[in-house]
């Protein structure tokens, strides 16, 4: 537990801590909705409410639909559209991508662990294109996620207050699938609880780097809510 409770506190605030050119503060929101279509398939869509220099400004407004087939426990292979409106200072961008994924689910002894890749195909709006033909830039990504779930607390049989860690990586592919530099990097920090039947709500931290050129930075110090519902 003590070990946790470092993981909770300490280490979230080590890494806002870290050294940055390009320090932000921010509030996200997430509501995720699944749908079981039988014992293997279902359907899933993500809405992701994002605002920066903490709640005084519009970040990013993301919608995230997907199917997923689960052929057992241990495998979930997924497909799905993502569209993003990017709020920047000269101009709102929209992006559109669809991504492919598979993630590995397995259990050691209280601990659940998943390890989720991504690879998405993005079109993102040009904000001063030339022409036509450069109005849609098309570029692709990596994304790796660790993922590590562990029971803190046992409330009832089945209301438990779990402890959620992961680390993603998010690696530039330009327009092909070898990895070129890395984009950026999530840890996050937090816990979930059952509010409700069939819905769960995850409060956390996250620190969102992103190397820049010349050796600069940016760093997002994120306050993380997650609403999960599972319809019946």
């Amino acid at each position: 537990m003590k070990k946790i409770a470092y993981l909770l506190l300490y280490v979230p605030l080590f890494s806002f801590s870290q050294d940055s050119d390009n320090q932000h503060y921010s509030v996200w929101n997430s509501l995720i909705v699944d749908y079981h279509l039988n014992d293997e398939l279902y359907v899933k869509n993500e809405a992701h409410i994002r605002r920066t220099d903490f709640v005084s400004n519009w970040q990013q407004i993301l919608i995230r639909p997907s199917i997923h087939y689960r052929p057992f426990e241990a495998v979930d292979f997924s497909v799905g559209y993502s569209f993003a409106k990017n709020f920047r200072t000269i101009k709102k961008i929209n992006e559109n991508n669809v991504w492919q994924q598979v993630s590995f689910l397995n259990h050691l002894g209280k601990s659940k662990f998943d390890h989720r890749f991504r690879f998405e195909e993005r079109f993102i709006e040009q904000p001063f294109p030339l022409s036509s033909d450069s109005a849609t830039k098309f570029a692709t990504w990596f994304r790796y996620r660790f993922t590590w779930k562990i029971v803190l607390l046992k409330v009832t049989e089945i209301k438990k207050i779990s402890f959620i860690a992961f680390d993603e990586i998010w690696l530039n592919t330009e327009k092909g699938i070898v990895p070129r530099a890395v984009n950026q990097n999530w840890f996050y920090t937090g816990i979930a609880y059952p509010i409700i039947k069939n819905g769960s709500l995850g409060i956390g931290v996250m620190s969102d780097y992103t190397p820049l050129e010349n050796n600069t930075s940016i760093t997002n110090s994120i306050m993380q809510t997650t609403l999960k519902y599972h319809i019946n």
